[in-house]
This record gives C-alpha cells, sequence and structure tokens, in this order.
C-alpha cells in the first residue's frame, strides 16, 4: 500500500514545477500594473494607481515564489535531502499565496472612486494575480504529499534522476521566459499593455492565430518569423519532454509492479523461464491497462477543458451576448488550433482567463493525441479483423489472395521477412504449453525443440540472436512478438533443467486454442519503441544463456582451471 501511494505521487514534483513555472509567469503580471482601470465612455482605459504598500507586497510575493522555483530546482538538481527541500518549497509557495490573498482582499473591499460617467473594472493583471494565488495551493500540497510517500521507499541514484527529472521544468521554465519576454519586446513596438502582448503571444505560440490582436508595424512584422519560429521550437522540447517523462514514469512503475510480484528480472543474472513468462505476462496487462488508463483521463482533461471551460467563456463574453454554443464552438476551435478567429474574448477576464485556460490545455492535448494514435489503431484494428472474421467472403478473400501468389514471380524473400512472419500453424501457440506439454492438450510441434548436445544448442541460441539483430538492424515492423517467443523460450533451459509447472491451457469449446485476437492486436502493432525493448529482453536473456553454458564450459575444462580458480 505504501509503495501504491508513492508510485502514484511519483509526477508531483516534475507537474508542481511545471506549473510553478506558469504561476511565477502570472504573478510577474500581477505585479507590473495596478489591478483597476477607469473606464470612459468612449470604451478609453486608464489604469489606476495603486498604493505603495499593494505594490511592495506583490513584489515580496513573486521575490518568494521565485525563491521557491529556486529550491525545488536546486533540491532535484543536486539530489538534496527530498523532505527538507520540497517542504520549504511548498511553505514559500504557500507563503506567497497568502500574501497575494490579502492583496487581493483588501483590493476588492475598496472600489475605486471614479467621477461619472465613467466606471471602473478589474484589470487583467488581478486576474492573473487570482490565477497565481490560486495554483499554490495545490503546488505546495503535491510536494508535501510526495515528500511523506517518498521516505516509504528506498530510491536507488536512478530512480531519483527519473522521478525528480528537472528538463521538464527548465524548458517550461523557458517557455514562460520566452513568453513573457516577447511580450515585454512588443509592448513599446506595437504600443500593447503587456497583458494584451502577452494573449497575443500565447495565441501565436501555441498555434492558435485567433488575430484579434496582431502586429501592424513593419518591425513588429519583421520580428514575428524568428520569434514564432523560436516559440514553436520551445513549444516542442517541452511538449517532447512531457512525452520522454511519461515513459520513464511507465517503465518505473512496471519495474516496481513486477518487484511486488517477487520479479527482478534486472538484478538476476539469468532468470528461471517461469519469471520470464510470467514478467511477460505482467508487462502485456501493464501496458493495456496504462494504456487505457492514460487515454481515459486525458479525454476526462479534454472534454472538462472543453465543456467547463464553454461555460467560463460564456460569462465572461456575456457582453458580446455569446450562447453556451457559440463559448462551445469557439473552445474547440481553440483546442484544436483551428483558430478560425471570428469569436475571440474582449473581456478582461476573458484574456487572462484564455492564457491560463490555453496553457493548460498543451499537455493535456499532446498526450491525448499521442495515446488516440496507439489506442484508436488498436481498437480499429481488432474490431475490423472480428468483423472480417465473421464475413461469409472471408473464404474468397482467402482464395483470391492464395491465387495471387501463385501468380507472382518467383523471388527468394528476405532474410529479415522470412523469420519475421510467422505461418500460420503458430499463431495459437500458448508459451507455457511451448515451455511445459500437457498430455492431454493438443499442442502444434515445437518450433525450436530442446537439443541434446549443449554445443548444438549453443549455436542455436546463437543463430536466434543474429536473426533478432537482423530484426533491429532492418528495422523490420512486421514482427509477431509472440512467435519470436516461442522460438525462445525453450532455448532458455537444456534438458535436465527444473521441470516448470504451468497452468492447464484454456481450451474453446471445441477442444481446441482459443483465438488470441487481442494478442495479435497488442503484440503485431505495437510501437517502434516498445518493440525494440522486447526483442532487446530476448536477446539479453539469450545472451545470459549463453555466457552461463560457456562459464560452465570453462570451469568444467582442464586447460582452464587456473581462470577459473582466479
Amino acid at each position: 500500500m505504501r509503495h501504491r501511494w508513492w508510485l502514484a505521487s511519483t509526477s508531483f514534483p516534475v507537474l508542481a514545477g511545471t506549473l510553478g513555472a506558469m504561476a511565477t509567469m502570472f504573478n510577474t503580471c500581477a505585479v507590473c500594473q495596478g489591478w483597476q482601470e477607469a473606464v470612459q465612455p468612449d470604451a478609453n482605459t486608464t489604469i489606476l494607481s495603486q498604493p505603495a504598500w499593494a505594490v511592495t507586497l506583490k513584489a515580496v510575493s513573486l521575490a518568494i515564489s521565485a525563491t521557491a522555483d529556486f529550491t525545488l530546482l536546486l533540491t532535484m538538481r543536486l539530489k538534496l535531502d527530498v523532505a527538507r527541500g520540497f517542504i520549504a518549497a511548498a511553505l514559500l509557495w504557500c507563503s506567497s499565496s497568502a500574501i497575494l490573498f490579502t492583496v487581493l482582499g483588501v483590493v476588492a473591499g475598496q472600489p475605486p472612486s471614479v467621477k461619472s460617467p465613467e466606471t471602473w473594472q478589474y484589470t487583467q493583471n488581478f486576474y492573473y494575480g487570482i490565477f497565481a494565488a490560486s495554483l499554490y495551493i495545490p503546488m505546495g500540497i503535491l510536494l508535501t504529499s510526495y515528500a511523506g510517500s517518498v521516505r516509504t521507499v528506498q530510491l536507488s541514484p536512478k530512480d531519483r534522476r527519473s522521478v525528480e527529472d528537472t528538463s521538464i521544468i527548465l524548458r517550461a521554465l523557458t517557455l514562460a521566459v520566452f513568453l513573457l519576454g516577447g511580450a515585454a519586446i512588443y509592448v513599446p513596438i506595437e504600443g500593447w499593455s503587456l497583458t494584451d502582448s502577452l494573449y497575443w503571444a500565447v495565441y501565436t505560440v501555441l498555434t492558435v492565430g485567433i488575430g484579434n490582436i496582431a502586429p501592424k508595424t513593419h518591425l513588429g512584422r519583421s520580428l514575428l518569423f524568428p520569434y514564432a519560429t523560436a516559440g514553436i521550437t520551445s513549444l516542442g522540447l517541452f511538449v517532447a519532454s512531457i512525452a520522454s517523462f511519461t515513459t520513464k514514469m511507465g517503465e518505473l512503475h512496471l519495474r516496481f509492479e513486477l518487484e511486488q510480484e517477487g520479479i527482478h528480472m534486472h538484478e538476476m543474472h539469468l532468470p528461471r523461464k517461469a519469471d520470464v513468462l510470467k514478467a511477460r505476462r505482467i508487462k502485456s496487462e501493464f501496458h493495456r491497462r496504462h494504456r487505457w488508463l492514460v487515454f481515459s483521463l486525458s479525454a476526462i482533461a479534454w472534454l472538462l477543458l472543453w465543456l467547463v471551460s464553454a461555460r467560463v467563456f460564456k460569462g465572461s463574453e456575456r457582453s458580446q451576448g455569446w450562447t453556451y454554443f457559440d463559448a462551445l464552438y469557439f473552445t474547440f476551435v481553440s483546442l484544436m488550433t483551428i483558430g478560425y478567429g471570428d469569436l475571440f474574448p474582449t473581456s478582461n477576464f476573458g484574456k487572462s482567463f484564455f492564457v491560463f485556460w490555453a496553457l493548460l490545455a498543451v499537455p493535456v492535448m499532446t498526450t491525448l493525441v499521442g495515446v488516440m494514435g496507439e489506442v484508436g489503431f488498436r481498437t480499429v484494428t481488432y474490431f475490423l479483423r472480428r468483423l472480417w472474421g465473421s464475413c461469409p467472403w472471408k473464404h474468397h478473400g482467402r482464395r483470391f489472395k492464395a491465387l495471387m501468389r501463385n501468380r507472382s514471380l518467383s523471388r527468394p524473400p528476405s532474410r529479415s521477412l522470412s523469420h519475421a512472419r510467422p505461418p500460420s500453424s503458430y499463431a495459437n501457440i500458448d508459451l507455457e504449453n511451448q515451455a511445459h506439454k500437457h498430455p492431454d492438450a493438443h499442442h502444434p510441434p515445437d518450433v525450436s525443440p530442446t537439443l541434446q548436445h549443449p554445443a548444438q544448442h549453443d549455436l542455436q541460441i546463437g543463430e536466434e540472436i543474429e536473426k533478432l539483430v537482423d530484426i533491429l538492424k532492418d528495422d523490420v515492423m512486421q514482427v509477431d512478438l509472440h512467435y519470436k517467443w516461442v522460438q525462445i523460450i525453450p532455448l532458455l533451459s537444456l534438458e535436465g533443467d527444473e521441470e516448470l509447472d504451468f497452468p492447464e491451457p484454456r481450451l474453446s469449446p471445441g477442444g481446441h486454442h482459443r483465438p488470441q485476437v487481442v494478442r495479435e492486436v497488442i503484440c503485431v502493432n505495437k510501437s517502434a519503441t516498445d518493440r525494440n525493448k522486447e526483442l532487446l529482453w530476448m536477446m539479453k536473456l539469450l545472451v545470459e544463456k549463453l555466457c552461463s553454458h560457456l562459464r560452465e564450459e570453462v570451469r568444467g575444462d582442464p586447460k582452464y582451471k587456473h581462470l577459473a580458480g582466479s
């Protein structure tokens, strides 16, 4: 239970640091200008002066939050004491939030005096202060939760480097500095306010392209070329670091799940065949569960960003007469980065909320699009195969394929493809039954029967390693990993190794093995990275088996007695 809570909180430090970059940017906007403005009858606005104490407290809040960001980075980068460093950063963020909320409460309770017919309203800076103060609290909670759970586990330096990855935080800070710095550059060039300029920079770098604010000077348009190019590049690096961190956390969770089952694949010199089969089952189930979990959470977050934010935009743009459908249309077009520009926020709250909302939507959309490619492809492939299997014309299709195959030119197949596509008779071989035969079950012949002579067995291992190397070298995509395991599992033990006790195979009512359609979808259509990792795992097991045989041979040969003794 303790390990599960720590695994659930492994992403908290990176998430808190990433949100900290955004909160610091918002806090900077809150400090730079006043929070109230007078609105004249001709719609022109004038920012009202703010008292010196408010400016001082906002500056102190910004300094404290920047110190918290630096403390977090220093703790993660230098691998300092987690409890002290993270709790100190959490306390600093909470202190900054308390100062901001104090100033917000005082300002909200003292409306300014304006002369009629002028009115007043809050500026975008005021709302940025609310966003920053609101973000600091969950950030502190995330760090405190992780600091409390990390004491229950023993982390190696490698695990700490994976969990406390500063690349995402540094790239998030770089993106925030780029957005805010670019906005500050365009303020004197185009005559915009800093908040309007930040609003333009966000929808430009995020490729939304609303277009209601655009550079009109020659210098501003000229600077757009390098600014947009560098900004989109920075965004791409940030998105790539999110994908990389997600992959690392998935591998870490899988390793801890294997260790909870008593399987330490990386610590054992040569794992037992039972551990290999069990680990493969756990890996397959974990990847399937992890893929659907990420897809479900990303889809829920996307729906919340779409539906809930549409309600917020409907309220903020009521002066434009937006309906809920108009807000749904605007948020969908913005989430998809289409950016027609026919609808856009004009209120101060609408613009500031758009910046906050768009920056949150970037990682959610990135994760959702990435996992949709995998889940969608596997789901469509699965149902198409099921549909094709139930169609009456599939037999005609097989006859047509056989006819075309007979009419094709006679040419030797490539070596890589010859072992990449297995014959259909091995499609339903059960790995467990391949390792330990059951006399009552129907078994197809072994692909690689266990040989009696050790030299022949070693030669067969070497040939299988060579085939795996060819697959990786030629980048063969159509590889049935299940079939490769059927070939490799018998090679991992010689006759005389300990007998394994596997459960009985699951048979269909007709007495035959159940077709593993899901296995085909999961294994044959794996991504290139997952496929290569599993192929490398096969090679590692074969190499370790071969080395163990060679060590035994060296120990048993009198010519190498002096080497064995040393």
